[in-house]
């Protein structure tokens, strides 16, 4: 029996590069403290919450603290104030979703209503949305948002998370309604990779296991994928992990991990399933070690 994990499963850059900033942050100063879960992975915080990093919701606790902005971003009226009550900020904000933002207020600088394609409750969204005024900013999640709307001049952007369809169905909605349009492609490429290799993973397989916090968007949109292909279960740990699962399996098992989902949780996932399936002699201690699905295959 196979197990395969899909290409590019586990940390993204944005969230590397957030971890890594935090862990420098941690050597360096004691009082630290991120505005939200640095990144959507329950137990990667917890881990971070032992090296002295605490998330905070109150921007009144972050006062003569060294702050570290979350992957996602926070709201541009919250980062000044961080700004003038923190000892320190640390923005680890995904340079990609820094990028959106940007996009954001220059279409509005342009004359665009700006169309954000994503879920308005995500914290990358709320973030986003606070670079453009309220009345010249609409959060679209699906085509249905859009039902008997009429535009002048749009200018989309996107989530960065989200599926690459749905932002095309949303535009193609919006060049019917609108007299002009102009769409800027922020979903991450990272993100589209990792979800047409879990796609082909999905189309190959007998199940598919996807690992990621179950608040993680990116890690969310796997499992739909997945489950759209597939019998799928979407867990966080290896604690999670069923033996009936692969009872009735004759082959092939899948594995794919959301963009924010460490590494040791990936392996400790693939060596239950291994435990589960007889293999048990074959535990690993390394990600490196899993053997990658490649579509030539």
């Amino acid at each position: 029996m196979n197990v395969r994990i899909a290409q590019n499963s586990g940390f993204c850059f944005g969230v590397k590069r957030a971890i890594n900033l935090a862990m420098k942050a941690a050597k360096d100063d004691e009082n630290i403290a991120t505005l939200g879960p640095i990144i959507h992975n329950p137990q990667m915080v917890d881990k971070l919450v032992k090296q002295g990093i605490r998330s905070v919701e109150d921007l009144e606790a972050v006062k003569d603290k060294v702050v570290i902005i979350r992957s996602h971003g926070i709201e541009k009226e919250k980062k000044e104030q961080v700004l003038q009550d923190s000892k320190a900020l640390i923005d680890a904000t995904c340079p990609y979703v820094s990028k959106t933002q940007q996009y954001g207020a220059q279409l509005y600088a342009e004359g665009y209503k700006v169309i954000i394609y994503g879920d308005e409750r995500h914290p990358e969204v709320v973030a986003l949305k606070s670079y453009v005024p309220d009345d010249a900013a609409l959060v679209v999640s699906c085509v249905e948002d859009l039902q008997g709307k009429t535009f002048r001049k749009v200018g989309v952007i996107s989530q960065t998370t989200r599926k690459l369809s749905g932002l095309q169905a949303v535009v193609k909605v919006l060049l019917k309604i609108s007299n002009e349009v102009r769409v800027i492609n922020t979903i991450c490429n990272a993100t589209s990779v990792r979800q047409h290799s879990t796609a082909k993973l999905a189309e190959a397989s007998d199940i598919m296991i996807v690992i990621g916090g179950k608040n993680s968007s990116n890690t969310k949109m796997l499992a739909k994928i997945c489950s759209e292909k597939i019998k799928t279960f979407h867990i966080e740990t290896s604690e999670e992990v069923c033996k009936e699962w692969f009872d009735q399996i004759e082959e092939n098992i899948g594995i794919t991990a959301g963009a924010s989902t460490p590494d040791w949780i990936i392996v400790d996932v693939y060596n239950k399933i291994l435990e589960y399936i007889g293999k048990g002699e074959d535990q690993i201690e390394d990600f490196s070690q899993i053997p990658v699905f490649k579509e030539d295959e």
